[in-house]
């Protein structure tokens, strides 16, 4: 984590890139697309860095009108989310907060990789509809790929 311009610590956003296990050097993308599929996992999106499957595409949700959005952090790193109901691969970290949320009154939370732990979104909870994931749409990868 680093030190935002607010005093505030973010994880540090970079751009996506895929790794081996064991941090072994980077794999190129046709590489990425190694792990087993059948035509049933078509419609499961995993994780870009260990092809852990995170969640389904049946699982979208508009959220304002749109699945998809594309929001500015304080630190200026712009992210391009889609909305998902569940997401099963994903783990909630940390406490809920409300501060820059791109979905007010919703709170957030990190959502990391159940598998290897990348950040992969947030969790929106609270407010007065139902909670979400919003996920970051070029940290996943789609079976189909």
């Amino acid at each position: 984590m680093t030190a935002g311009r607010y005093g505030k610590y973010w994880l540090p956003a970079v751009t996506p890139c895929l790794f081996r296990e064991a941090g072994h050097g980077r794999i190129t993308e046709a590489e990425s697309g190694d792990a087993p599929q059948t035509d049933d996992t078509d419609d499961i999106l995993y994780c870009r860095q260990c092809l852990a499957p995170v969640t389904h595409v049946e699982e979208g949700v508009s959220v304002r009108g749109t699945q998809s959005h594309v929001f500015t952090n304080p630190e200026g790193l712009v992210f391009e989310i889609g909305c998902f109901t569940r997401a099963p691969g994903c783990v909630k970290q940390g406490r809920a907060t409300t501060r820059f949320s791109w979905f007010p009154p919703r709170a957030w939370r990190i959502a990391l990789c159940r598998s290897c732990a990348s950040h992969l979104g947030w969790y929106y909870e609270g407010g007065d509809t139902s909670s979400f994931y919003g996920l970051i749409v070029n940290r996943l990868v789609h079976g189909a790929d």
